[in-house]
């Protein structure tokens, strides 16, 4: 048995050990016994420490099955070897099975995340999908109560996020908002405002793959079929907690899949205690999936915003990162708004044409740059014929390096932030990279926000 083989057997045992929080002697020396077949030694021990759960049941799960058989009687005489079997020790019971004895159609895998990232609760149980998948959706919607009931008499409670929007577009949006401030106090208004918005129109496909695979960068959640999450335990892998997680597969059925993973997880934990936690209008619940889909959605770190343009109140801020451009002026967020709304029909592009057929175009064309780009100035409280004139390279190239270097100092927050600065592409065309329809513009109302190609204003300076 090669060395990584027997540090992953240590792992798997160390989490079953600690699982309920209780070490018994009982336990320990149940463990030198297996120590002692096994043959694992202090480098072992060591090398376990780097594992994870899910890389250590990724190698065991490649055993012969005999092998596998072996070991995992060997799991439950571990946690049995105190007469007793915690609910915290019949989830890793449970995904063990799973990945190595149990047979099923379903597709089973662990996942260990730091807990830094993502730390929900064992009691919760969380639908996912990263395409939707309307068959699957339609049985959760009209099983939804049995399947609350089947996991609720498990001890366990359902997070369906379309029922959760829709309890949370219940309460009225005033309330919300100041709930949401209650909770949130250093974040903006405006941000606070995005967030409910959101959380009011929360998707399963977009919670799974713009918050937990981009955001947080969960690889193994950017292509999944629907499937059901549930957290069994947590583990210290190089002095950082770990939370481990079980998703599988649902297959045909949702009920029937819920009843396949609570029948096996009774076989080693029966339930005493029911969970409580209900949506009941006008409750706001702050516990669990439902604090950390907040806190998600709140986190900034490596967001993909949207750029809002506010010439009214002479800024440009990125709500959904609850950052703002600052300490450019208005030449420069003039500037900048120019290019967003040009980038959507290739940019803009500053050389001279050497054939003096094509001058006279030229001229034209720059002429009328220049012109909505004195309008915008406008827009931002200047004088129209004060504007900068952009033609001369002078005077454009230091502004362009004044807002690069303002937009580099949100790389912490803004998704692949070089996207969000005027680059000049191997035609010549300076050009901002985001998608039109993350380019937008506020008018008098600061919440009457709008794509610029919706905003009357907008769309007169785009036509000159």
């Amino acid at each position: 048995m090669r060395q990584i083989e027997r540090a992953s057997i240590e792992r798997i045992v160390s989490d079953l050990i600690k699982a309920d929080g209780i070490i018994d002697t009982r336990e320990i020396e149940a463990f030198d016994v297996l120590r002692e077949k096994y043959g694992i030694t202090k480098e072992d021990d060591i090398l376990s420490e780097s594992c994870t759960l899910s890389k250590s049941l990724n190698i065991i799960a490649n055993f012969d099955e005999e092998t596998k058989h072996s070991l995992m009687n060997d799991f439950r005489k571990i946690t049995m070897s105190d007469d007793f079997c915690a609910k915290e020790e019949a989830l890793l019971l449970l995904a063990l099975r799973l990945i190595l004895t149990i047979k099923i159609p379903n597709e089973v895998t662990i996942l260990s995340v730091e807990s830094s990232v993502i730390n929900f609760e064992n009691s919760q149980i969380l639908y996912l999908e990263s395409e939707y998948n309307s068959i699957i959706n339609g049985q959760m919607k009209l099983l939804y109560r049995e399947l609350c009931t089947e996991v609720r008499l498990s001890g366990f409670e359902l997070v369906y996020l379309p029922k959760l929007s829709e309890h949370y577009s219940s309460i009225s949006e005033a309330d919300l908002l100041r709930i949401a401030e209650f909770l949130y106090p250093k974040v903006s208004k405006e941000r606070i405002y995005t967030i409910v918005k959101q959380i009011q129109n929360l998707s399963t496909v977009s919670f799974c793959c713009d918050q937990l695979a981009a955001k947080l960068s969960i690889k193994e959640l950017r292509v999944i079929n629907p499937s059901f999450l549930i957290k069994i335990g947590e583990s210290t892998v190089n002095d950082k907690k770990v939370s481990n997680f079980l998703l599988v597969e649902i297959v045909e059925n949702p009920l029937f899949t819920i009843r396949m993973i609570m029948d096996l997880f009774a076989e080693n934990y029966h339930n005493l205690r029911l969970n409580y936690i209900q949506e009941t209008k006008g409750r706001f619940i702050f516990t669990g999936y439902y604090k950390q889909i907040f806190d998600i959605l709140m986190l900034r770190k490596g967001v993909r915003s949207s750029v809002v343009v506010d010439p009214m109140r002479e800024r440009i801020y990125f709500p959904e990162a609850d950052a703002v451009l600052e300490k450019v002026h208005r030449r420069e967020k003039a500037l900048y708004a120019l290019f967003l709304m040009e980038s959507a029909s290739g940019g803009i592009n500053f050389n001279q044409p050497q054939s003096p057929k094509q001058m006279d175009r030229y001229e034209k064309r720059m002429k009328a740059i220049i012109h909505k780009y004195q309008l915008i100035y406008k827009m931002f409280g200047g004088d129209e014929d004060k504007a900068p004139n952009i033609e001369i390279p002078e005077i454009r190239l230091p502004m362009i390096s004044l807002l690069k270097r303002q937009l580099s100092k949100l790389g912490d927050v803004l998704y692949h932030v070089d996207d969000y600065m005027i680059q000049r592409n191997i035609y010549g065309n300076y050009a901002v990279s985001i998608s039109s329809s993350l380019c937008l513009c506020s008018g008098a109302d600061k919440n009457d926000i709008k794509l610029f190609s919706e905003s009357e204003n907008w769309i007169k300076i785009a036509a000159l």
